[in-house]
Parts: C-alpha cells; structure tokens; sequence
C-alpha cells in the first residue's frame, strides 16, 4: 500500500517553521548553553539548514502521559511549565508549528508523523482536538518546544557543519542522515494493520492449487 509523503506546499512550510527555530535558538539565549545556542549561523547558512526536510524541533510527541496532562480539562495553570515566561518568537513558533501539525494530521497523518517522527497516538491527539482548544492548552507553555535531537551533541555538530556546507551533496547527506536517526529512533511508521492485511492475501501459488483441486476443475468448458 503507497502512502503519500509531505507536498510541496508541506516542505515549504517546514522550511519556514525550521528557519523561525534557528532564528529563535541558534547564538542566543533561549537555547541556553550547548551547541545549538552557542552557535550563530549566517544567512545562507540558516537558510540550507531550515531546509532539512523534517522539523528541526520537538514537541515532545513521544512522552504521552505529558501530553494528556496539556490537553486535560484542568483549568489551575501549571505553575512549572508557567514558572519562565516564554520568549515572543518561541510563542509564535509554537502556534504557527501546532498548526501546521494539527491540519497536516487531519489531511495526511502519515506525512506528519515523517515530518515530526511522531506516533501514531500522538497525531490522533492533535486530530481530536479542535484547532482553538489545542493553542488554548498549549501555546503558552514553556516546556513544550524543544531542539530535536536534544542531548545529542554530535548529531547536532554534524547538522551545523555538513548541513550547513557549501557543497549541496553534503547538506542532503547530513540532512538524510539526520532524518533516518529520527525515524529508525521512533516506533514504525508503518500502520498497525498492514502485516494483518498481507497476511490475509492469499498467495498466487496456493489460489492456483486450490482451483486446481476444486470439483470440476478438469471438467471441459
């Protein structure tokens, strides 16, 4: 069964998310000491980086009880995640990102889950909510969006290096590599029923020996 990956339109996006992020994280204080924020990037620089064809961001989509507790009814703010106040272009990122995540899970959840390496659970959550309800909950948070790869320091040195080189070879290599960390590290994007459908199939050679063996089968027509 072929599933269609992210447009054109979804890659342009992404870039446009991605360049947002390394605008917000790279040489400043919002990503705190490390290598991304540590790290100031030129202009042709930030712009072959953000095109990585994955968002270079996480919204923490593989911790689901973290995720029940944003979308929860509890109206009593959280007063850890409210504890820092969040920087504007962090917030704006946010909306913008949630967005583009909650519609490309309604319109094509296989591609969000490439784009995001997140589960399956984690798109269906998104799709449930209603767009308002979903930035009302989390928008404003301040432990929601993070570096992807975060503690992965050479990883990320690869990706600030090569992905950002002069040669175009080597930035679709650090970038195909970087998405292939991200999704062999997630769980399968293929769908929990393919392997009950295959199995179902009934294989060539054994639809012929059944025909063969059926009554009549060497009758005349």
């Amino acid at each position: 069964m072929d599933y269609q990956g992210p447009t054109a339109d979804d890659l342009d996006n992404i870039r446009a998310l991605n360049r947002c992020f390394l605008k917000a994280f790279c040489g400043s204080g919002v990503a705190g000491p490390g290598v991304l924020g540590d790290r100031r990037l030129s202009a042709v620089q930030l712009s072959r980086l953000s095109a990585a064809p994955f968002l270079l961001f996480s919204f923490r989509e593989h911790e689901h009880d973290f995720w029940l507790h944003v979308l929860s009814d509890e109206l009593q703010l959280d007063l850890t995640s409210q504890g820092t106040p969040l920087d504007v272009r962090v917030h704006d990122l946010q909306v913008a990102a949630l967005g583009f995540l909650w519609q490309l899970s309604h319109r094509n959840p296989y591609a969000a889950r490439v784009v995001s390496g997140a589960p399956v659970s984690w798109c269906e959550q998104l799709a449930g909510q209603t767009l308002m309800r979903l930035l009302h909950c989390a928008a404003h948070r301040a432990d929601l969006l993070v570096p992807r790869f975060e503690g992965q320091d050479r990883l990320w040195r690869r990706l600030l290096h090569s992905g950002v080189s002069a040669k175009r070879q080597l930035v679709l290599m650090s970038h195909q590599s970087a998405l292939q960390s991200m999704l062999t590290r997630s769980k399968p994007l293929a769908f929990e029923r393919l392997p009950a459908a295959a199995c179902s199939i009934t294989p060539p050679q054994q639809r012929i020996a059944e025909r063969q063996q059926a009554p009549g089968a060497d009758a005349e027509v």
